[in-house]
Parts: C-alpha cells; structure tokens; sequence
C-alpha cells in the first residue's frame, strides 16, 4: 500500500475534527466519500485508523490512526510546502512570498513589496514565531524577504546569501492588573518587578528567555516564571489573575490591565528586515526597508497605549 497525499490529508482531517461529517466539510467532499476513502485506505492497510462511536461521539484515533497522524504533522506540511514551492519557481513573476515574526511591521509586508515589484503588488504572507525558520527559508528562497526580531547580545546570525537591516528599535512595554499598586506609575524599572510572577512565551530560536533572565540578573533578582503561553490572549488573562507580562510597544489596551514603559530601554528588541540577495527585492530593499520603518511609527503613533509616550 503506497500512501498518497489525499490520504494524508483525509487522516489529518479527521483527526482533527473528530467528525467525519466536519472532515468532508473541511476537505469540500460528501461525508459518504470521506466514510468511503477511509474504510478502502483501512482495507488496504489492514488495520483500523479511527474508532466510530455513537452518532454524538468523537471519532477516535486507534493507535496505528495516532501513529499516522504523528507522522503527518511532520510529514504533511513538508509535502504542501514544496508543492507551494515548485507553484513559485514556475512562475516567479507573479507572486512572491514574504513572512516574518509577529510584529507592527509584519501586517504590512506584503503591500509595502508588493508595491515595489515591477510585476505588481501580489504577495502571499507565511507568518512563524521562529526566527531561525524565517531566516533560513529566505536563505532557502522559500521566502524572498522577511521580519524577524533580535535582542543586545542575543544578536540574529544570518547565512552569507542573506542581507539585512534595521527597521526599528522597539521597546517594551509591561502588563500588570490595573488595581496594581505599581500601576500609577508612567515608567517602571525593571528591578521593581523582582517580587512578581512571570508570564512570558515559550523558549524559542530567537534565545528571549536567556535574554530576559541576564537583564533580571544584572538587576539583581531572579525572576519567577509561573505561566509560558503561545497565546497573547492567554497572557492577558494570567495578568488578569495576578501575573506579569510583555508586550512590544505597539499594543492595544485590555480590559482589567494596564501597560507601562519599561525604564532604561529594559527588555527592549530589534525588528530586522531580512531578504535575500539573489531575489527580485534585493534592487528595492532599501525602499522596502523605509517604507517598513514608516509602517512601525505608523503604528506607534496609532497604539491607544504607547502613543501617549511619543507625544
């Protein structure tokens, strides 16, 4: 039995929906077909890949169905990104992709290059939280150009085919509850946080966890880190119930939270504008790399928050 991608796809689909019915929905077929495909792909393989219950209950994964679905996260997106791929190279002149880190900048990426393409403004966005990922896909031309972001000391490494620059130098701003009696402050330094319970993003590439506990330490305190969340929303919510968190400059208000500058430039970042040497952007990147500067004050001046600072 040789698996196919449509196979990968339809076990994806069903793994994570738990519904057949939602499975035929997400992959535009009938639910018979997605009971038909399934129950040949069993046949062929000889063995069951998800346990039906009641009509109410979730589809279940065997264990051969979770043995193959922990194979296709791995293997699925690999497939879908090469055809993407080979899709770009055969015809070069019509898209081009660009991507980067979450940041002000970012939302703005693909009109900002699309603008400067001498084919016109089309651009798809590939959007990680991985630094190394983002670089080495424009290393790669996987990516033509792209946002990342880097910390003092923690510097980003780029391959000999990748130019980069500075967009800007963003600062960072903390979140407390608003009954916090640090919260009448305008600017807090750092080392007034020592007694309080961390809330902060998983570890990644671009080595922020380092970064954040040697500014602690130079200040003299060990920080404790109670939450990691991925989502920012789930950061807000842990601030909500006594932690403390970060954002970058340009944020929005919350309710039942506040946001203060961090004193000194304290745990403050770098957003780099990445491409890559070879690429059609590379004659116009000093003119994608301006209008990306302008795009981060735009948005500064604009957050309800950090624009109280600038003015």
């Amino acid at each position: 039995m040789e698996l196919d991608v449509h196979h990968l796809k339809l076990v994806r689909a069903i793994g994570e929906t738990g519904s057949l019915s939602e499975a035929a929905v997400r992959l535009g077929i009938s639910q018979p077909a997605v009971s038909g495909n399934l129950k040949r792909l069993e046949n062929a393989l000889g063995q069951r890949l998800f346990d039906r219950g009641s009509s109410t209950a979730p589809v279940m994964p065997t264990p051969t169905g979770e043995l193959l679905l922990d194979r296709i996260s791995a293997v699925l997106p690999m497939m879908e990104g090469l055809a993407r791929d080979i899709e770009v190279r055969t015809s070069p002149s019509e898209i081009v992709r660009v991507g980067g880190v979450c940041s002000p900048v970012l939302c703005h990426l693909p009109a900002i290059v699309g603008s400067h393409r001498p084919h016109g403004p089309a651009a798809s966005l590939f959007d990680s939280e991985c630094r190394d990922l983002v670089v080495d896909m424009v290393a790669q031309r996987r990516l033509e150009v792209g946002v990342v972001k880097d910390y003092p000391e923690f510097e980003a490494v780029v391959p000999a085919s990748v130019d980069f620059a500075v967009v800007a130098h963003d600062r960072t701003l903390v979140l407390l509850r608003e009954d916090h009696p640090l919260a009448r402050h305008k600017v807090i330094a750092l080392e007034q946080l020592a007694d309080e319970q961390w809330v902060l993003p998983p570890p990644d590439s671009s080595r922020f966890h380092e970064y954040f506990h040697r500014s602690c330490r130079r200040k003299g305190f060990a920080p404790r880190v109670q939450y990691v969340s991925e989502s920012f929303g789930m950061t807000v919510a842990a601030v909500r119930n006594g932690a403390v968190g970060l954002s970058q400059a340009a944020c929005e208000g919350h309710q039942q939270v506040v946001a203060r500058l961090l004193a000194e430039d304290a745990l403050s970042r770098r957003f780099l504008l990445v491409w890559h040497r070879e690429s059609e952007i590379a004659p116009v990147a000093r003119d994608v790399l301006a209008d990306a500067a302008l795009a981060y004050r735009l948005e500064c001046e604009a957050s309800p928050v950090y624009s109280r600072y600038l003015a």
